[in-house]
């Protein structure tokens, strides 16, 4: 099975979610699957054999940390061209309503989407004010996954489901 995995997050860049997918990586390979993972350019090295870069990595303060994430007026159309030529079977999204990488994926995605949420804490003015837009995106995932009861709790408080 070829297997994309979305880091949301410039990778390899220290954190949580990017030790997750580099576990989830490994595993994926260990058992024989063909997995690449997507992401914002992180270093002056040249990305992994098996690392997709796209756009640019813009640092953005989010619940206590700084993430790098995918921003590009391109993005549309790396996206596409990246997907059309990686033909995926699935792709597997971390925290798919940090912007803007997942999104654009999801909207011209033509195979299953699944995705994890890492995040919890209090109250999210990002989750909150953008309900309206994210459960566009949350309801072209055929399935979610919460790391634990608080990102669950913490994301279905938000958007049920």
């Amino acid at each position: 099975m070829k297997i994309g995995i979305v880091s949301p997050y410039a990778y390899p860049r220290p954190g949580g979610a990017n030790s997750y997918i580099r576990e989830s990586y490994e595993e994926l390979r260990r058992l024989g699957h063909s997995v690449r993972i997507i992401t914002a350019p992180w270093g002056d090295d040249p990305p992994a054999q098996d690392v997709i870069q796209i756009g640019q990595a813009i640092a953005v303060p989010y619940n206590g940390a700084i993430g790098r994430v995918t921003l590009s007026l391109r993005l549309e159309w790396l996206v596409s061209h990246m997907l059309e030529r990686e033909r995926f079977d699935i792709i597997h999204h971390h925290e798919p309503l940090v912007p803007f990488l997942s999104m654009q994926i999801l909207d011209s995605a033509r195979c299953p989407n699944v995705a994890t949420f890492h995040a919890f804490g209090g109250f999210s003015f990002s989750y909150w004010a953008g309900r309206v837009i994210g459960n566009r995106y949350l309801n072209k995932l055929d399935a979610r996954i919460a790391v634990s009861s608080a990102a669950r709790h913490f994301i279905s408080s938000y958007f049920p489901g």
